[in-house]
């Protein structure tokens, strides 16, 4: 066991996309008793996701660093700005995105997401 450092981007598997870069921390499928997957995802200059995200389990987002705005597709009025320090768990089935806020900031938004595996 060694640490991740998630500022360093730090991981066991990096994956890019054209949404942000994703970090896996723990990934427990396959692992008896474990059933949960931990992951680290950066967004600076990414585009916004023109379609909407949903998992069919509870979703909890930590932000490390930045701000990264939340929006809801069918709950606009509870659109949220998440701060270092800000956790917020998805329902599950809730359609949401998320993307570094301001648009226009030099500073990534990270946050660690962990969900069953």
């Amino acid at each position: 066991m060694q640490p991740l450092n998630v500022f360093d981007g730090d991981a066991l598997a990096v994956k890019e996309t054209p949404f942000g870069r994703v970090g896996t921390l723990f990934d427990g499928a396959g692992v008896e008793g474990a059933g949960l997957e931990v992951v680290w995802v950066s967004k600076s200059a990414e585009e916004i996701d023109p379609g909407w995200f949903s998992y069919d389990h509870a979703d909890m987002m930590l932000v490390v660093q930045g701000q990264l705005k939340v929006e809801f597709k069918d709950h606009p009025r509870d659109d949220c700005v998440l701060r270092p320090g800000d956790c917020l768990v998805l329902p599950p089935k809730t359609q949401c995105r998320a993307y570094r806020w301001p648009r226009d900031s030099a500073e990534a938004a990270v946050f660690v997401a962990a969900y069953p595996a």
